[in-house]
């Protein structure tokens, strides 16, 4: 009964924690009440080759303190897979609270050493041109990491609680993608230096959430939408301000995509970015991602010349909420950034009930991903038929059974999924314009989400923000 109690009180412990610093020093009680801590010690788990990765870390350790440079670099473009030996496996993370098994620590340090060891040392043959190019390759071939932040209306500003929880821990991503809510987000992020982030977060009552306005009901019924749309874009360009993907991008350093849906037929959903639409207002591109069909009107996308004349982009279109097609666009991500490692921020009301639970053990976890499984397919498969059987009307019907069908078809899960606790609460602020102690209990809550995540997040990125440092490094 005594260790019962005192689990228990870990567990509040935990659930209480207001800060990182609370919640970390509660799972180290964890992990030490649990036996983790001695898991974390042993090397072997039948989820990763313990085996191959002790070799590997050996190898890096010999050749480096050897001073041989041409070898290191040879070793290191063999071993420095993401996936080397299964290291990536959510498995690993399952168990303990603080971490995984000290062995992928001590892979990830003597990796991490011989980069930067690399960066420094006279390596016969290799002018620093030929080194810089090595480095861009190597980290080419290693893959990149992103950032995705899913729709969910009000109750995205779960996401600037998972921002701030990884950018004061220098972990944010340096690429950022964003639907709906997300949009706003994301483009509100990726238009700030980190000096700026840090700015917001120490201040931020200067975020303007009066973004939601109902309009009078006859005006409402002539366009078909509820919400002015003047209104939110008055909040988006303060909240973002006047950039454009290009000069976002030069200013913060950050990448920044944005996803948006067609509305007609035959179309097909954009990614917008610095190197799709350089020339989009990205405060444009967030309010067209954030046009839900009954909300908001379809958004024109408007563009800025260098002569700072502003025009429509493609003025023959209109586009609505990027969630609709692509609330985790990872397939474009891959393409256009060579994206092979995605955290996924999820606060859609219609995806948390069948996601909150991937990648948990035990039963209940396990019953619910199934029944979630089955609810998806049989959906799926229902909403195929019905857009198979109306499409040639091209009507209001189709459009909608094409929508359904892209919202039930989506993969909405990433390699690292983050989810708020869903709380009873919550269910009356979906559509609404949350107050300054609203936000305030988003951010905690997403903060909240955040922290269990961390550990996982610092070891899957750890490399990829070495190569970064390195290539810094080498241009300077």
């Amino acid at each position: 009964m005594n260790r019962r109690r005192a689990l228990a009180e870990i567990y509040a412990a935990l659930d209480q924690a207001r800060s990182y610093e609370q919640w970390l020093e509660a799972a180290a009680a964890h992990d030490r009440f649990t036996g983790a801590d001695a898991w974390r010690a042993q090397d072997h788990s039948p989820h990763y080759d313990a085996t191959l990765l002790r070799q590997e870390r050996d190898r890096l350790h010999a050749l480096r303190h050897q001073g041989d440079g041409l070898g290191l670099a040879r070793q290191l473009d063999e071993s420095l897979a993401r996936h080397l030996g299964d290291i990536t496996a959510p498995e690993l993370y399952g168990r303990a609270l603080t971490g995984t098994k000290h062995l992928v620590g001590a892979f990830l340090d003597e990796a991490e050493a011989s980069l930067r060891w690399l960066v420094g040392a006279d390596v016969p043959g290799v002018c620093a041109a030929d080194k810089r190019l090595a480095f861009q390759r190597a980290w080419k071939v290693y893959g990149h990491s992103a950032l995705m932040l899913s729709g969910g209306a009000t109750w995205g500003f779960h996401h600037l609680g998972v921002v701030k929880a990884l950018f004061e821990r220098d972990l944010l991503p340096h690429i950022l993608s964003g639907a709906s809510t997300g949009a706003m987000i994301a483009a509100g992020i990726c238009s700030r230096t980190d000096a700026e982030i840090a700015a917001l977060f120490a201040d931020i009552d200067q975020i303007r959430l009066d973004g939601l306005l109902r309009l009078p009901l006859v005006q409402a019924l002539q366009q078909g939408a509820a919400l002015d749309p003047d209104q939110l874009r008055a909040v988006l360009d303060h909240n973002v301000g006047p950039a454009t993907f290009a000069q976002a991008f030069a200013h913060s350093g950050r990448v920044l995509a944005i996803a948006v849906s067609p509305t007609r037929t035959r179309q097909k959903s954009r990614l917008l970015c610095h190197l799709t639409s350089p020339d989009v207002l990205i405060a444009s591109a967030a309010m067209a991602s954030s046009a839900l069909p009954g909300l908001f009107v379809p958004q024109v996308l408007h563009a800025r010349d260098p002569d700072g004349t502003v025009r429509p982009w493609v003025p023959t279109e209109r586009w609505a909420d990027g969630s609709i097609t692509a609330d985790l666009p990872k397939m474009r991500l891959a393409r256009l950034f060579n994206v092979n490692h995605f955290i996924a921020s999820q606060t859609n009301p219609h995806v948390l009930p069948f996601v909150r639970h991937h990648g948990q053990r035990g039963l209940v976890p396990t019953i619910a991903g199934i029944a979630g499984a089955s609810v998806r397919s049989q959906g799926a498969l229902v909403t195929d038929l019905a857009r198979r059987a109306t499409r040639p009307s091209k009507g209001p019907v189709g459009r909608l059974a094409d929508r359904a069908y892209n919202l039930v078809s989506q993969d909405y899960r990433g390699d690292i999924d983050i989810h708020p606790q869903l709380r009873p609460s919550m269910l009356g602020k979906l559509v609404v314009n949350p107050s300054r102690d609203d936000l305030a209990e988003f951010i905690a809550e997403g903060e909240r989400a955040a922290w269990p995540k961390l550990a996982m997040i610092r070891d899957q990125t750890r490399l990829g923000r070495v190569f970064r440092a390195c290539l810094a490094e080498l241009s300077a």
